[in-house]
């Protein structure tokens, strides 16, 4: 304010006086720690923190307090409970403690606060710190520091021009070099139509056709292979075989066939149903059939014709296997064990075959909650329908008329890994379908997702197929 007045007081064309600045001094163990000039109007802190703009490592200061404060007028001084001061207000010095008895200066909060002009200064004592301030003219800002002309030189003064001429000439020779190069014309080679056709007609030569034989040659060319051939068999004439080699062969074949037989039939006397059908007797079976002399190459389909079933054997029977029936037989009671022959009542039944089941899948949206594309997910499950699907039918074979929907809920790891995996809903009903469909899951892998783990909720409609 008072500069405001002192500016309307001046003429037109004179300068205005300039704002003084705070200058600062901290003083501790009785050196001067610090000095500064603060052009720049703004609240001044000091303390122990880093983020204050006086730093200084001292116990009795706290880690940030506000020494003076900009006010519309100028600033203001806080004083703490623990300092002492001594300030010169106009002509007058005056401490601390006078101006806390006279009430000229005032409590808030923690802090007195003495508001300042630009005539104040003063000096702020706490523990082995000295804190001076006042308000100064500021002085003109220092010029940046140069050197001398002579000594900076010029630029050109640190060129090395031994290098920089070879440099030079060598880019002058590789740009002539190349110019030359580009205008060159070099020979290309010629295109086939360019050629003149008597050039063509040497480099090219045409294939000499061979004239093909005629048959009258080939026909003269074969008819003395064909003498040769049969003068070459009219030399070897056959030797005919006397009685007694023809017998020696036919003993020796015999022989072999012989012991051909015996050890096929050691081969297969002690092989389930082989071993019955080839039990001796004395009307011989069909094993005998099948290895029978001179019958070794014998069909086995006609071999086997006269064996019909099993049946139960008799008292006549046992010597001897007779052909039996078409499959059905009879169990004989306690009294015919005794001797008789006689077979009681009852017949064996036919077996049924396993029933053939068919089961449906139908997969619905899966829920998925993470960075992983639903539709990717559903195509990773569809190509492995196939496993579930036969759980399913297993269960099938049990309730051919099990139907239902069950979804199935898990996480896909960060590494593509499946886990936790559970049943969120089951209307098939069948505990056994849904444990097998959680364990095939669990081993499953899918493409890593990127933004951390996905849960997926996938339903699963199963239906028998008719």
């Amino acid at each position: 304010m008072a500069n405001q007045a002192v500016a309307r007081q001046l003429p037109s064309g004179a300068a205005s006086p300039k704002m003084k600045i705070l200058r600062i001094g901290i003083i501790q163990g009785g050196r001067i720690v610090e000095e500064r000039l603060v052009r720049k109007r703004e609240d001044i802190t000091i303390g122990q923190s880093a983020k204050n703009m006086f730093v200084v490592l001292s116990d009795a200061l706290p880690r940030n307090w506000l020494l003076f404060r900009v006010t519309g007028s100028g600033y203001e001084a806080h004083f703490s409970d623990g300092m002492d001061a001594r300030i010169a207000v106009g002509n007058d010095i005056i401490s601390l403690s006078q101006l806390k008895q006279t009430g000229k200066i005032q409590k808030h909060g923690l802090s007195w606060v003495l508001p300042l002009d630009e005539r104040a200064r003063g000096k702020i004592t706490l523990a082995d710190m000295t804190i001076l301030f006042q308000f100064v003219t500021p002085p003109p800002p220092q010029p940046r520091p140069q050197l001398p002309a002579s000594v900076r030189g010029s630029a050109l003064s640190g060129v090395d021009w031994f290098f920089t001429t070879i440099a030079a000439l060598s880019f002058l020779f590789h740009l002539i070099f190349v110019i030359y190069l580009r205008n060159v014309d070099w020979p290309r080679k010629p295109d086939i139509e360019a050629v003149p056709d008597r050039f063509v007609q040497m480099v090219v030569k045409k294939e000499e056709k061979k004239p093909e034989p005629k048959k009258e040659e080939v026909a003269k060319t074969e008819e003395p292979k064909k003498e040769e051939k049969a003068k070459g068999e009219e030399k070897k004439p056959k030797k005919e075989l006397t009685e007694e080699e023809k017998q020696k062969l036919a003993e020796a074949k015999a022989k072999a066939d012989a012991e051909r037989r015996a050890r096929l039939a050691e081969q297969v006397k002690s092989t389930g149903l082989l071993k019955l059908l080839g039990a001796k007797s004395e009307a011989g079976g069909s094993i005998a059939d099948v290895l029978g002399k001179g019958d070794v190459d014998r069909d086995q389909e006609k071999a086997f014709q006269g064996v019909g079933g099993v049946g139960v054997a008799s008292a006549d029977s046992l010597r001897g296997i007779k052909s039996g029936g078409s499959g059905s037989g009879r169990v004989a009671d306690a009294s015919s064990l005794r001797g008789g022959a006689g077979i009681a009542g009852g017949g064996t039944g036919q077996g049924s075959g396993e029933r053939t089941v068919k089961g449906a899948i139908k997969t619905e949206a899966p829920a998925v909650d993470g960075e992983l594309d639903p539709n990717m997910v559903a195509k990773e499950v569809r190509t492995r329908l196939g496993a579930i699907k036969a759980c399913y039918e297993r269960a099938l074979k049990r309730n051919p008329n099990l139907s239902g929907k069950v979804v199935i809920h898990w996480t896909i790891t960060q590494a593509g890994t499946v886990s936790g995996v559970d049943v969120e809903q089951d209307t098939l009903g069948d505990a056994e379908v849904a444990s097998c469909i959680k364990s095939l899951i669990a081993r499953w892998r899918f493409p890593a997702p990127s933004g951390g783990s996905v849960d997926v909720s996938f339903p699963f409609v199963f239906q028998a197929s008719q």
